[in-house]
């Protein structure tokens, strides 16, 4: 393993202001390179050498990558994942869910010899902003660093995603539901404070997600109910039934662990009448009424979940309406307990 010295903790040391904003100067940018084989890093470091890149840390295993993350920031991660996947996928989501190193944002590009469905899927499904087959040219790789650093994906999270979004860049023009995070390479190799990821930034960042995530975890609650209303209403209950109705707690499980003391009381009381509503259904037979409650609580809490930026819909629940619903949620309790 070669280790050379890159920024510490504290240090941001955004890089020489590049006045031709087309060419990013790559000199001072530190790059990260994991690899098990020394000959294959070789290759991809001399692959990286020609696209300018001087200051790396090597690595030839993952647990010494971890302890680097925990004390240096790096500007951009390249790792190889290997046929057996010693456990980058893994890293890369540990990266992103804050459990691994000081910059959840960092840009990581993957690199594999496999071309094969389940490889490739597992790589669309972790954080990593994207994947390089082996044999690969310099040209090739430029072209998904230069795009790294110039035209970054924004971010998305869902219930269990967070990272770039997959879809072309015209699809994300003015969508609400992505999130531009801090770009620690286009930091460096441009010479743009704004973009780097500093502490206050990646903080901003954080909550903006978190919000967005109660924001897209209520679309999908709200999708299930309507689903669920569809589908059971003239049946009798059913092993399927129950699994849905377990499919949909999970998704209130993790919108609980995603609520903070900050979040809107309207967020909250619509939270927890659609919470207590479907616990009280778990365990009995489908019920028209009860499906159509939960489908209107899950629509109110949708509604109280918006964006604030996003346009208006019809999510005006007047008094009647709640009290409506608190009686029909007493009378559920009172079915489930007798």
């Amino acid at each position: 393993m070669a280790l050379k010295p890159a920024r510490g903790e504290g240090e941001l040391d955004v890089g020489r202001a590049n006045s031709n904003m087309h060419t990013p100067n790559y000199l001072d940018a530190n790059i990260l390179l994991f690899d098990r084989k020394r000959n294959v890093r070789k290759q991809t470091r001399s692959v990286l050498n020609g696209l300018g890149f001087r200051k790396f840390l090597e690595f030839d295993d993952l647990v010494n990558v971890r302890a680097a993350l925990r004390t240096q920031r790096v500007d951009i991660m390249v790792m190889n994942v290997d046929l057996t996947d010693c456990g980058v996928v893994q890293l890369v989501n540990e990266i992103r869910g804050r459990e691994t190193g000081l910059d959840p944002f960092v840009p990581i590009l993957l690199t594999s010899w496999d071309a094969k469905l389940n490889s490739v899927r597992s790589v669309a499904e972790s954080g990593a902003d994207g994947m390089l087959l082996y044999p690969f040219s310099t040209t090739q790789m430029a072209q998904r660093i230069d795009c790294l650093a110039q035209a970054r994906k924004p971010f998305v999270v869902t219930e269990d995603y967070l990272g770039p979004d997959r879809r072309a860049m015209s699809e994300l023009r003015n969508d609400p539901s992505t999130i531009v995070v801090p770009n620690a390479l286009r930091a460096q190799v441009y010479g743009l404070r704004e973009a780097a990821p500093n502490r206050e930034h990646i903080s901003q960042t954080l909550r903006a997600l978190r919000r967005l995530k109660l924001r897209n975890l209520s679309r999908r609650v709200c999708y299930l109910a309507t689903g669920l209303r569809g589908t059971y209403a003239d049946q009798r209950r059913s092993t399927d039934y129950d699994r849905d109705l377990s499919i949909l707690r999970n998704s209130l499980t993790v919108f609980r662990r995603t609520l903070i003391g900050g979040d809107g009381e309207r967020i909250r009381h619509f939270f927890e009448a659609t919470s207590e509503l479907l616990n009280g259904m778990l365990g009995l037979a489908p019920s028209e009424k009860y499906l159509a409650l939960l489908e209107q609580n899950a629509l109110a809490l949708r509604m109280a979940s918006r964006l604030e930026h996003e346009a208006s819909e019809a999510d005006n629940i007047t008094t009647g309406e709640v009290a409506e619903i608190g009686k029909l949620q007493e009378e559920l309790i009172r079915t489930a307990q007798g």
